[in-house]
């Protein structure tokens, strides 16, 4: 008798999914496929959307193209070309925005800070939407689309859509640089197996931001100690050369503790913060949760969304080929993201970019699903609910003159500490992105569980 099929179980169902199946039978990781789009079809939607997103930024670009921390970027590579000194200390525009980055980073953004900021500023925006793309083009690459036939289409399709996401506007509104963060670590983890270099991308990109370790303990619990070195070293190279380049700003960071100053970013309780400590502050009505309350409950989701990721990832290691393990990957990134969202102590809502692997992964996953008859359709539903509640339909805000893109947590009162005394359904509304992540690290957990059977 011959073999199963290394890329499906006994049952004909993917691995991931697979409810109970006989011990006896090999399952395989999930299988994913790029939906399959007419000729020239994708063109259009993409076209159609950037487009529109054009034309209405340029009837607003004050409020669209505010590019706020794009000119700290600046601000802060010009610091780092002086010595330094004043990195820290200086504040940019009447917001008085501080530079809340590394050292490394404030180094990174030296060449770019050479740039007149009239130059810099529609550089900024075009960067941005070239990395949308091509981080959805990275998540379908980790899906196991490898046709480029098929994967620059499905690519274009992503970031059309996503486009009119809240956090994808609030990225390209404030000028932020969190698509180049993931894009970092989406490509650190798409090269082929055994590549020595996996690890520097997520150095590199923990080095301009914290955030990003996560992936590290990642690395670890999937048993890749050559990786978790190199990632570690890299980073450590990056304090190294902050310290060896910039000694005033980095003791200032390191030695001071700076990076621990959540005061400098921004209001807990503020509803651009997603985060289950920002969620915990509107529900309380108190704008510093006890330590007893969230310390417990963060570590608690730290703890099962990495050890779902690992089990994810590691049961999808043991397919014969490299599809099967690149599917398992995005699983697997997809689980750690989220749970680096929900557990960071500020997650303002443009962090939450990683939408785009997370769509990917549901479209992919629900296209093929066979048996039982309910998953294919939940999978799909999840891809279309996921975008919907991240939905940035043009509105006002309290503090813009004009309507922009936004999400539904802004349609709650705020400002002037209104958001610590929000009705039932304004908490639903203001808490969403948080709500749906713990819904969908919850299913993470139920499926690494059912995998290990």
């Amino acid at each position: 008798m011959s073999e199963p099929s290394p890329d499906r179980t006994g049952s004909g169902r993917p691995r991931f999914l697979a409810g109970r199946r006989p011990r006896n039978r090999p399952g395989t990781p999930l299988r994913f496929a790029a939906p399959r789009l007419p000729p020239h079809v994708w063109a259009v939607i993409a076209a159609v959307s950037l487009l529109a997103y054009l034309a209405l930024a340029m009837t607003r670009p004050a409020q669209m193209w505010w590019l706020g921390d794009l000119r700290v970027y600046h601000a802060g590579g010009t610091a780092a070309l002086d010595g330094g000194q004043d990195l820290y200390e200086q504040t940019v525009g009447a917001a008085r925005l501080p530079f809340t980055y590394t050292p490394w980073a404030a180094l990174g953004f030296g060449p770019f800070s050479l740039l007149p900021l009239g130059l810099a500023k529609p550089l900024g925006v075009v960067a941005n939407l070239l990395l949308l793309y091509f981080a959805a083009y990275l998540a379908w690459g980790l899906a196991g689309v490898a046709s480029p036939r098929t994967r620059h289409p499905a690519s274009a399709v992503t970031a059309g859509v996503l486009l009119w996401t809240e956090p994808v506007q609030e990225t390209l509104r404030f000028g932020q640089i969190n698509l180049l963060i993931m894009c970092l670590v989406l490509y650190d983890f798409s090269r082929p197996p055994g590549d020595r270099r996996v690890g520097v991308g997520i150095g590199i990109a923990a080095g301009i931001k914290l955030t990003p370790a996560c992936f590290v303990l990642y690395l670890l619990a999937t048993g890749r100690i050559r990786e978790t070195l190199t990632a570690l070293g890299t980073f450590t190279a990056t304090v190294a050369i902050g310290l060896a380049l910039l000694p005033e700003a980095s003791m200032r960071y390191w030695g001071d503790l700076l990076f621990l100053d959540t005061s400098r970013v921004g209001p807990f309780e503020w509803p651009g913060n997603q985060s289950l400590r920002g969620a915990l502050a509107r529900v309380l009505s108190d704008p510093e949760p006890s330590v007893a309350v969230w310390l417990p409950l963060t570590a608690a989701v730290a703890l099962v969304g990495i050890a779902s990721a690992a089990v994810l990832q590691r049961r999808a290691a043991s397919g014969l080929d490299e599809r099967s393990r690149s599917q398992g990957e995005l699983a697997g990134l997809c689980t750690t993201a989220l749970t680096g969202l929900l557990i960071a102590p500020i997650t303002w809502s443009h962090h939450w970019v990683w939408i785009v692997p997370g769509t990917v992964l549901l479209v992919s996953a629900g296209r093929n699903v066979r048996s039982p008859w309910w998953r294919r359709p939940a999978l799909l539903a999840g891809a279309c609910v996921l975008p919907a509640v991240m939905l940035a339909p043009p509105a006002h805000r309290v503090e813009l003159p004009k309507a922009v893109p936004t999400g539904i947590i802004w349609r709650v009162p705020y400002r002037a500490g209104r958001e610590l005394h929000l009705a039932f359904p304004d908490l639903l509304l203001a808490n969403a992105y948080v709500l749906w992540g713990l819904l969908m690290l919850l299913v993470c957990a139920v499926l690494s569980v059912r995998v290990r059977r």
